[in-house]
């Protein structure tokens, strides 16, 4: 789901528009966190938890479930937005760091991770490195491969491939399971 914003047509005498591309989050199946919240309620309603084990299973059902689907919602609402000056990494459900605002110049390194031999764009995974400036630990943001994303980030970080293998049209992936890396010198780094 791609969707674009374009600020309103500035006078001639202002900046020019900022234009900015709005990835949103990515779906994934709630049925796992749902059916666990739906088995400690039958488990409830139906006086099933009278004997401890039962009651404590009833309640750890509820702790998964609710994660789960907290940790689902959190795909679903997080948005990056690509801007000239850098990738804005916003979701509204995270209380810790909602929105996260990284700068070209020290995002330095993007790895594509293809998990299965018969894979689909979907099927992989995106993982963008960045490293604030005089720090010394990288921040990783992971999110389900989107073509258009991973190559508006390596063209606007200037990343090099490590290899020459490496797909230059981002929306047709090599089969085969792999991972494709492009980072600012263009070397595989091994960590």
């Amino acid at each position: 789901m791609t969707e674009i914003a374009e600020v309103a047509n500035l006078p001639a005498t202002d900046h020019p528009a900022d234009h900015k591309i709005v990835f949103g989050g990515t779906q994934r199946n709630m049925v796992v966190g749902i059916a666990m919240l739906a088995t400690a309620a039958l488990a409830f309603t139906m006086d099933l938890t009278h004997v401890f084990f039962a009651t404590a299973m009833a309640w750890t059902f509820v702790l998964w479930g609710a994660l789960l689907l907290y940790s689902n919602l959190l795909d679903l609402y997080e948005t990056y937005t690509v801007t000239d000056e850098g990738l804005t990494i916003k979701n509204p459900l995270r209380p810790w760091g909602a929105t996260k605002v990284w700068d070209w110049a020290h995002i330095n390194r993007v790895d594509v991770l293809v998990k299965r031999a018969e894979a689909e764009l979907t099927d992989a995974v995106a993982q963008v490195y960045y490293t604030p400036e005089g720090e010394i630990a990288t921040e990783r943001q992971d999110r389900v491969y989107d073509p258009e994303l991973v190559r508006l980030i390596v063209e606007r970080a200037k990343l090099k491939p490590t290899n020459p293998a490496n797909p230059k049209d981002f929306a047709h992936l090599p089969a085969g399971k792999k991972t494709y890396v492009w980072n600012q010198s263009g070397k595989l780094v091994v960590a």
